[in-house]
């Protein structure tokens, strides 16, 4: 019997080359923070990309605007190949205004020397960049908004 069980559990055991999808990890919005305009008048929205460890890509933000009566966030991921689209939404009545927040999410499963295409959405098309995965990313984007 004993060895019965011993068989079962080897069969089923973990399969190494399973290959794990990327997913989001560790979603974070800030309450509204001060807007400060850059220039005209025009918002910016400075984005840092940074590994986290051997298969995680944090990105932060620090000015994404969202309507100032937003009561929940959330986001969902959707990938096609190396391709990794970020979709962030908010929820809450509809207020005439809008506020500057922080979003902080971290991106698991990446392979190390793999190039992905990331997309991050909201009410359409935010900010895109390409980043071929490592050990030592440290990138810093300025959005115009």
């Amino acid at each position: 019997m004993v060895l019965l069980v011993i068989g079962i559990l080897t069969m089923v055991g973990c399969n190494k080359n399973e290959v794990l999808q990327p997913k989001v990890s560790d979603f974070f919005v800030s309450e509204c923070n001060d807007i400060v305009p850059h220039r005209d008048g025009e918002f910016n929205d400075t984005i840092y990309v940074t590994t986290v460890d051997e298969t995680k890509l944090k990105i932060s933000t620090t000015n994404t605007l969202f309507n100032c009566c937003s009561e929940s966030f959330d986001q969902e991921i959707n990938l096609q190949g190396q391709n990794v689209s970020i979709f962030l939404s908010d929820e809450g009545p509809t207020c005439n205004c809008v506020c500057g927040h922080h979003v902080n999410l971290t991106i698991e499963n990446l392979k190390e020397g793999q190039t992905y295409s990331i997309n991050i959405k909201k009410d359409g098309d935010y900010f895109n960049f390409e980043v071929t995965f490592g050990p030592d990313i440290n990138l810093m984007f300025i959005r115009e908004q």
